[in-house]
């Protein structure tokens, strides 16, 4: 049976999301050699990515089953799914996608990640798919809960 979405659950979750982002844009300030030589930003924002990705798959996970009674396998597969069901765009999915696999590096090799090149993806245009993923699915779930 496909029950509703839980639109508080859904708001709480966005706003940890949007939370963790503002961590990430409050380091971002700092200039890149500060960031790789400061180990505590650098745990913020490796922190703050785990956050993300892990709320946004709560997020994907229950829309997925309350409206369409799909159950996912993996975190990859949330923003697959999602995507395939319009709720976000292909876009997000691509780079919700990466966003895992980049959460997957940092909490299973967390001594292979390159702090440097994450501290330019995102000061370039890599936090521009999270604020997307939010934005989409605020709209999504206005829509569907009217």
């Amino acid at each position: 049976m496909v029950s509703e979405i839980d639109r508080q659950r859904v708001e709480r979750l966005l706003m940890e999301i949007e939370e963790a982002l503002d961590v990430i844009n409050s380091v971002l300030e700092k200039r890149e050699d500060e960031f790789v030589s400061d180990v505590v930003l650098i745990y913020a924002v490796r922190y703050a990515i785990v956050e993300i990705v892990e709320a946004a798959t709560l997020v994907g996970a229950h829309i997925l089953e309350g409206r369409y009674g799909v159950s996912v396998e993996t975190y990859s597969d949330v923003f697959e799914q999602l995507s395939r069901r319009g709720v976000i765009s292909p876009d997000v999915s691509v780079g919700f996608r990466r966003l895992v696999g980049l959460r997957n590096l940092i909490v299973h090799r967390y001594w292979t990640v390159d702090d440097a090149r994450i501290y330019r993806e995102a000061k370039g245009n890599g936090l521009r798919v999270i604020r997307e993923f939010v934005n989409e699915v605020r709209k999504y779930v206005e829509k569907e809960t009217k």
